[in-house]
């Protein structure tokens, strides 16, 4: 089962990344500008299979992924942004008016709790297996010798 990757894991994957390559970067780049393989072939030089190459590379993905997710309203900054003034107005709303639905209000509060929790980093999680040989030798023992004690 793959799990969702959050805005703070392809950050600290971008941190750890290596360095790119200066021309991998510009195909990057260009790719985020909404240039076609052809076109950045043309313009870069390179043929339209080494363009595709350079695009398919993990840490090229990785980049255009980390870049993407930091515009509009896929940045988790101004998202939270959003959430928290829409918050305010139905606060400032309530007061107002002294009417309110809380059920609206605490959807928009479980939102933004659920972005905080998913840009935590995870903790790892072990998975431990007990397997109870013991009793599970002794009856082989006890079968192979025929005690039926």
């Amino acid at each position: 089962m793959n799990t969702p990757i959050t805005y703070s894991d392809n950050l600290n994957d971008a941190l750890s990344a290596p360095e790119l390559d200066p021309q991998h970067l510009v195909v990057a780049n260009e790719l985020l500008s909404g240039k076609s393989i052809t076109q950045i072939s043309e313009l870069t030089g390179l043929s339209c299979d080494q363009v595709t190459a350079i695009a398919e590379r993990g840490e090229i993905k990785r980049y255009v992924d980390s870049v993407y997710m930091s515009q509009g309203y896929l940045n988790r900054v101004r998202r939270m942004q959003v959430i928290n003034r829409v918050i305010d107005e139905k606060l400032a709303e309530a007061a107002e008016t002294g009417v309110f639905s809380k059920r609206d209000l605490l959807d928009w509060l479980k939102l933004l709790n659920d972005m905080d929790r998913d840009s935590r980093p995870k903790a790892p999680t072990t998975a431990v297996q007990v397997n109870n040989q013991t009793n599970n030798y002794s009856s082989l023992m006890q079968d192979l010798l025929g005690d039926k004690s």
